[in-house]
């Protein structure tokens, strides 16, 4: 009988089952995901194929922030305007802005427009923002590139 019970004691702490192994693996496992989706930002604007006009400037000076400071717009080749995933005629548009509070005016508005838009197209909605009450405006322009860009711009001394 002693060779029976050895057996069984043997049985016993031989081997964990597969659950109690994996158990605390996938608790980790489980963690790190949450950490990991809780940590990360998500660009929530959508891919649109615009080329920004090129401009000199500081550029030192920050990027433009996202949504959160304020009214962002992509006026596209084709005149229309690209706002909250959606795209509206100036038309459309313009019912829209109008609806926002007040305290969202009072902040900047940055426009994204395509190097191929007209300037009448541009300056069309400039106006309606001013109308509707917007007061700063930031352009976004993508930096100049080949051999000019390096130049500093002179203050006229030889």
């Amino acid at each position: 009988m002693s060779t029976l019970k050895a057996r069984k004691l043997r049985r016993k702490g031989a081997a964990p089952k597969w659950g109690d192994v994996l158990a605390p693996l996938l608790d980790v496992i489980f963690l790190l995901v949450i950490f990991l989706l809780v940590t990360a930002s998500f660009d929530d604007r959508q891919l649109i194929d615009v080329q920004l006009p090129q401009a000199r400037g500081d550029s030192t000076a920050a990027p433009q922030e996202k949504e959160d400071s304020g009214l962002l717009l992509v006026l596209l080749k084709d005149g229309s305007i690209r706002w909250q995933d959606d795209i509206f005629t100036l038309e459309e548009l313009t019912p829209l802005l109008s609806q926002l509070p007040e305290e969202t005016r009072l902040n900047s508005f940055t426009i994204q427009a395509d190097q191929e838009v007209s300037m009448e197209a541009g300056l069309q909605l400039l106006g309606e923002l001013k109308l509707l009450g917007w007061s700063s405006a930031n352009f976004q322009v993508s930096p100049p590139s080949g051999p000019a860009a390096d130049l500093e711009p002179t203050d006229g001394e030889g």
